[in-house]
């Protein structure tokens, strides 16, 4: 760290995904909840992305959404704070003979950094992991490493500040939850609404905002909403 003040993203907060068990029963968690296929499709389109698209994923996990978006762009650069998440992701780099993506450990505000600013920037799920004055440093440090015209899409929980009963919306959410994914998902998901650092919607478009960068578009599904900005 370059601070002692600064936030360590390595000490998670809900799952610990450094945990090797952890991070061996992502995948078979995620396939039930997500499908990295559509989600690159969106990211693809959203981000305006082609075969000349340099692009960086911000918590990339075991790499699935990383290795879907490989095949449509010049390079990917996808970092974790995780080695045991990077170590499966390098296995099947191998395993599938993916060249043009480059695994490195790091996250918003440590470790691997691009060369050079990028055409597109990816997160999802991740930012919730950081406090809220270390989310509008990281949304700035990523304004920083987009070149001009730029795109960013964040994926992630976000809290609508419009909730009248916010004990019925977390309640239908893990009821969904638990019926979609099983018992474990919903267990997640309630120590993420405990101990994760989620935040209200208005916060999260302000610090935006501040970081220079504009929401070009939104999309909220229940508590998960998405984001794509420009520079």
């Amino acid at each position: 760290m370059k601070h002692p003040w600064q936030c360590d993203e390595a000490a998670q907060v809900g799952t610990d995904y450094r945990n090797r068990a952890q991070a061996a029963a992502y995948d078979g968690l995620m396939r039930k909840l997500r499908n990295a296929e559509a989600e690159a499709a969106e990211i693809r389109k959203a981000l305006a992305l082609t075969a000349r698209s340099t692009i960086w994923e911000i918590g990339t996990g075991t790499g699935e959404c990383a290795f879907a978006l490989a095949a449509a762009v010049r390079h990917v650069y996808a970092t974790d704070v995780s080695p045991a998440m990077l170590e499966i992701a390098r296995r099947k780099a191998a395993a599938r003979s993916v060249k043009n993506v480059t695994f490195a450990e790091g996250g918003f505000l440590s470790g691997f950094r691009p060369a050079r600013p990028v055409d597109g920037i990816i997160t999802q799920l991740a930012l919730h992991h950081l406090p809220d004055f270390w989310k509008s440093r990281a949304l700035a440090a990523i304004a920083r490493r987009l070149r001009s015209g730029g795109r960013l899409y964040l994926r992630d929980v976000v809290f609508p500040a419009e909730t009248k009963d916010y004990d019925q919306f977390f309640n239908a959410t893990v009821k969904g939850i638990r019926q979609r994914a099983g018992d474990e998902a919903a267990r997640q998901t309630i120590e993420h609404i405990k101990a994760e650092f989620s935040t209200l919607d208005w916060i999260l478009e302000g610090m935006i905002r501040r970081s220079g960068l504009k929401v070009l578009h939104k999309k909220s599904e229940g508590f998960i909403s998405i984001y794509v900005c420009g520079t």
